[in-house]
């Protein structure tokens, strides 16, 4: 199912006119405005494989979780229950 959901975001991405990804130095901006290291978990809602949300905040070694109606269990934002904790950003 994963891979079947890949190649349908793959296809929906080159049709969709109003698909777009935030820049990476927009990402890096972001988190530095914010303080991205601060918060002990972190949800992003909207964010695929390629979303660079995601891959910085693999490189800075956070914790979160990513989800989108594209992922293998297809978590869309409205049907996914949020992470519950005092000290979670939702991006």
């Amino acid at each position: 199912m994963l891979d079947t959901n890949l190649r349908f975001y793959e296809y929906e991405k080159t049709r969709d006119k109003d698909h777009v990804a935030t820049p990476r130095w927009v990402v890096e901006d972001i988190y530095k405005l914010i303080d991205i290291e601060s918060f002990k978990s972190i949800w992003f809602p909207f964010n695929n494989y390629d979303s660079e949300f995601k891959l910085k905040a693999d490189e800075l070694k956070l914790t979160y979780k990513a989800t989108h109606k594209f992922d293998a269990l297809g978590n869309d934002f409205f049907t996914t229950e949020p992470i519950c904790s005092s000290n979670t950003l939702i991006i």
